[in-house]
């Protein structure tokens, strides 16, 4: 269904991938197939500001900004303005950068690619507030499609804040990837309407043929920090893993509480296993791969790494109070309290008990219709339609 068809849109992602970051706002990738999948004209500007601390870490950096003109793997063109850049910690010093070099960017693309209908600014700070102080028409045609979590992040500091509020007054209509998020935004003090609508989750997550084995796999994926609740989980799975080595559990990421599964490592027949941070070619594969996914976060404003894997069939177990629970019911997992252990092992008992039981067919294919770029894309195209008839 080409519902976008006829419409031409520039994403301004908040995060893309770098040499520095490989895997940096991967998911932004998933916006730009969906929309192009829909029949949009579809490009990226993205500001690559490299922080000075950079300077002699990898390649060459430019000591000027340089636009360079790139392409996705699908084709998408991407103007990439890099450069060295530092603001001495100060927010609004980078959002004027930001909006200076997405000015020179939008010329050049402009000069490429033809006339933009649309700029879909991701995350307020700093991208919404760039595009929407553009000294340019564009500036009254913003999407503003907030991603941030928890949303306190955003309003402190008071400088950040600041900018916030002045991109959700000026954007044409703002989005909130959760409801959860929604409210957040709203206990902030924000009173702009705010839509509602989930990332969309690519076509690569889909279900697959698991080799069949004795010992049941979960799998936990995301950065190893406090916030993802993983010493939560470790902690839990230590009390499981005494005296029952019925599961394995895998953990896919980097983050500094590494230091807190490495000892478990070391140790005879404990059940877990470490993967280092890896494309999403491989996570997918580790998802297929898996009875069940463990996503323990103490907050999230949507929960990408649990949609990808209801994608693929996965029951889960993770949260209340989090984005997350709101993909969750009795079908496709078991929502557990944030931060405590007793009961993140009672539920990981259950699953271990019962991953096998769910229907992993109909786990995918609800999700598929709820995440997929087509349905993502319809919601999209009415925001896109109202802005466009207001000109």
């Amino acid at each position: 269904m080409n519902a976008l068809t006829g419409k031409h849109v520039v994403i301004v992602p908040a995060w893309w991938p770098s040499p520095e970051q490989p895997h940096a706002g991967v998911f932004f990738q998933d916006y730009v197939e969906a929309f192009a999948d829909a029949g949009a004209t579809v490009g990226v500007i993205y500001p690559d500001l490299v922080g000075l601390r950079q300077l002699g870490r990898g390649e060459r950096k430019p000591l000027a900004p340089r636009i360079l003109h790139e392409t996705t793997v699908a084709g998408t063109p991407v103007v990439r303005i890099r450069g060295l850049q530092t603001s001495f910690g100060r927010l609004a010093r980078r959002a004027i950068r930001v909006r200076d070099w997405l000015a020179r960017g939008l010329a050049a693309y402009r000069q490429r690619h033809g006339e933009p209908d649309i700029l879909h600014a991701m995350c307020a700070v700093p991208a919404g507030w760039a595009c929407t102080n553009l000294s340019d028409p564009l500036s009254l045609r913003v999407v503003l499609t907030e991603h941030t979590g928890p949303f306190s992040l955003v309003m402190d500091p008071h400088e950040s804040a600041s900018l916030a509020r002045t991109a959700f007054d000026a954007a044409a209509m703002r989005v909130a990837v959760s409801d959860h998020l929604r409210r957040q935004i709203a206990d902030a003090g924000i009173r702009n309407k705010i839509e509602v609508c989930g990332n969309p989750v690519s076509s690569q997550f889909a279900p697959a043929a698991r080799p069949a084995r004795e010992c049941v796999r979960g799998l936990f994926v995301g950065r190893l920090t406090r916030e993802k609740g993983v010493a939560t989980l470790v902690s839990a799975i230590a009390a499981i893993r005494n005296g029952s080595p019925s599961c394995e559990f895998h953990f896919v990421g980097d983050g500094p509480l590494a230091v807190v599964i490495a000892p478990f490592l070391t140790a005879d027949d404990v059940g877990i296993l470490h993967h280092a941070s890896c494309p999403r070619t491989e996570v997918c594969k580790h998802m297929q791969n898996a009875d069940f996914l463990v996503h323990p976060s103490l907050e999230e404003t949507f929960g990408m790494t649990v949609a990808e894997a209801l994608c693929v069939g996965l029951p889960v177990v993770t949260t209340h109070g989090t984005a997350c629970a709101e993909f969750i019911d009795d079908d496709n997992g078991i929502l557990v309290e944030r931060g405590d252990v007793h009961s993140l092992e009672a539920g990981l008992r259950r699953m271990i008990e019962s991953c096998r039981d769910y229907d992993r067919d109909a786990i995918a294919a609800k999700a598929r219709q709820r995440f997929s770029g087509a349905t993502v894309a319809m919601i999209y195209n009415d925001v896109f339609e109202r802005i466009l008839d207001a000109k």
